[in-house]
């Protein structure tokens, strides 16, 4: 996205991007909403209350700690990111008159700062209760050093600040990095209760560096048109896995709920699903909607 819009430079304007953004989340998340507060009441038999579901439908869960997850719970990411999308513009303005070294020695001391202040939180604040979890890992302001991470990344591959390296050693350091991402996640060690809110986001960036300079059949496979067309349906991969979740154990036998034919059942369904929920809602929409300005 900041590839994309930093071709505007300083034209860019805060309405048209959010009026983008507005265009191409919300439709679907409303749809998705609807679905999961109707799946939730005939199916589970719940009741939510009346906050949750104005903070759920305006995706403003991830300011109410512990009630974040209440509804659609994969969905509290929106609240992140609506925060994102606000000051994306004047971000972006600003890192466009940035050089490589101020734009790197930046990103790496916001990062710090963000990484010193989660684990604070968690070590300080977290008392074992789910709103003191909320808090620290879904509140919206502590992942916004994440998203300049991302952006940053995105700026410094546009000034060419990795070619030298990373277009000979592309894979190497890939293999490298995700080995090092599966040790930190996977084998127990002291970082792995702090690995939320950003603290691995350098090794995310390089793992975007390094697919971007990288040709090898790799390459070729993620670029494939088919599997290119995944990116279209990502977002209701996304949005409606919990809905349709519910949907297909509320249809299943509870036995063939635990084996794995019935995940990959319920995967082929959330996959066409989303693909005619791209095809004949979501593209339709966001046409007709940035159609009228």
């Amino acid at each position: 996205m900041s590839m994309v819009y930093a071709t505007q430079g300083k034209n860019l304007k805060a309405t048209f991007f959010y009026k983008r953004r507005f265009t191409r989340i919300y439709p679907v998340y409303w749809l998705a909403f609807l679905f999961t507060l109707l799946a939730v009441i005939f199916l589970k038999d719940a009741a939510p209350k009346g906050l949750n579901i104005i903070l759920h439908g305006l995706g403003g869960q991830s300011l109410n700690p512990g009630h974040v997850l209440d509804l659609n719970y994969p969905a509290w990411s929106i609240s992140v990111e609506l925060i994102f999308y606000l000051v994306f513009p004047f971000l972006l303005k600003w890192m466009l008159n940035m050089s490589i070294k101020g734009l790197a020695l930046t990103t790496l001391l916001l990062w710090m700062l963000q990484s010193l202040q989660h684990i604070l939180f968690v070590e300080f604040i977290y008392s074992g209760t789910k709103m003191s979890e909320e808090f620290i890992s879904t509140f919206p302001l502590w992942h916004l050093v994440t998203f300049f991470v991302g952006m940053a990344t995105a700026r410094l591959i546009a000034l060419e600040a990795f070619s030298v390296f990373f277009s000979k050693y592309a894979m190497f350091c890939l293999i490298l990095t995700l080995s090092t991402f599966t040790y930190i996640i996977y084998v127990p060690n002291p970082v792995l209760k702090y690995v939320h809110n950003g603290i691995l986001s350098p090794l995310f960036m390089l793992v975007l560096v390094c697919l971007y300079y990288d040709r090898s059949t790799l390459n070729k496979f993620l670029s494939n048109r088919y599997v290119s067309k995944l990116g279209d349906v990502s977002y209701g991969l996304f949005i409606f896995q919990y809905p349709v979740w519910l949907v297909c154990t509320w249809l299943a036998n509870p036995e063939f709920i635990k084996t794995n034919e019935f995940f990959f059942l319920y995967l082929a369904i959330l996959l066409m699903f989303s693909w005619l929920m791209n095809r004949f809602f979501e593209k339709p929409l966001i046409k007709n909607l940035r159609a009228e300005s």
